[in-house]
């Protein structure tokens, strides 16, 4: 962390860049750090190349994060929650070193400076680390932004990453002014009706294999014409499909409208156990050991039939292992 701190401190000109298709965890993570930043004197500008979901436009400074790349301007890049560099889907730049904060185990440290620190439940957490380690006052939305990270990468606190470390750092959140109420009425408990809707279509085509252990369905355009609903609607859920009994590998195949299928993939802490990271760096993804995605190129169909058959042998190879 110490060299990470150090390029904060020498830079004057600082752009923070979230990963494409923006989770709680790298908004929460550009808006904490940027605020902490501009508190020193530094000129910060937050970017990233989707637009800023609905359900975290609540955080005042979510507003500043631009669409566009980062530029000539910055003499220091910052990207927060990226595993690849890839996952900007907007240019770093060639002049500026950038500094890489991650927690995923893929991170392909792809930075001048790579923090890479697999323990952390969120990247936010890291984040606040940096924070105290510049000693910078906490403001009541550094904090919100700061739990809005580590809520939303531990769903909630449910998640088998949610540790005693993520559980202190909430309580000093929640101590420093953090807006819990508003995390939790816009994250977890309000949903556009066209959302529901689009779920709605997901869950009545939910197929099982392997006993059950085995979940999956998709969305295509077509779901979301019918339903009016937008790409953020989709967020969150492979979580709800996950909550299958017995599941033990849990998979939502989602067809983009440049030919692309996002995959999102859910494991449990149970035998026989799937390490999803694995499974979704087959198709040239990552993550974490229990939620991992990836993009890959080509026609729903034939995108589902190669990732359907390596998670049945995955949980094959994972039954045969915990049986003997």
């Amino acid at each position: 962390m110490r060299e990470v701190v150090d390029a904060l401190s020498q830079a004057r000109r600082i752009a923070v860049v979230s990963h494409r298709d923006p989770d709680g965890d790298t908004i929460g993570s550009a808006v904490a750090l940027g605020l902490a930043l501009e508190s020193l004197g530094k000129i910060v500008t937050l970017h990233c190349a989707d637009p800023v979901p609905r359900t975290f436009a609540f955080l005042p400074s979510a507003a500043r994060i631009r669409q566009d790349a980062p530029g000539a301007d910055p003499d220091l890049v910052v990207t927060v929650d990226l595993g690849d560099g890839a996952r900007a889907k907007l240019a770093l730049g060639a002049a500026a070193p950038v500094v890489n904060i991650d927690h995923h185990a893929s991170n392909t440290r792809f930075g001048s400076v790579n923090w890479v620190d697999a323990t952390s439940a969120a990247t936010g957490e890291m984040v606040a680390r940096v924070v105290d380690a510049l000693g910078v006052p906490w403001t009541s939305e550094m904090a919100t932004a700061t739990l809005l990270a580590l809520m939303t990468d531990t769903g909630s606190f449910q998640f088998p990453n949610t540790d005693p470390r993520v559980l202190e750092l909430a309580a000093r959140c929640i101590a420093r002014g953090a807006d819990l109420p508003a995390i939790t009425y816009n994250v977890f408990r309000s949903r556009r009706a066209e959302a529901m809707k689009l779920w709605g279509s997901a869950f009545a085509r939910l197929e099982q294999e392997e006993d059950g252990q085995l979940v999956w369905t998709w969305i295509d355009r077509a779901d979301l014409e019918r339903a009016g609903g937008r790409e953020e609607d989709v967020a969150g859920l492979v979580e709800q499909v996950a909550r299958s009994t017995g599941m033990r590998v849990a998979l939502l195949f989602n067809a983009m409208v440049d030919g692309e299928v996002k995959l999102s993939c859910r494991t449990v802490p149970f035998a026989p156990m799937v390490d999803a990271a694995a499974l979704m760096g087959a198709f040239g993804g990552g993550g974490h050991s229990r939620a991992a995605g990836a993009i890959v190129k080509g026609p729903l169909e034939d995108v589902r039939a190669r990732v359907l058959e390596a998670a049945r042998q995955a949980l094959r190879t994972a039954r045969a292992a915990s049986a003997a």
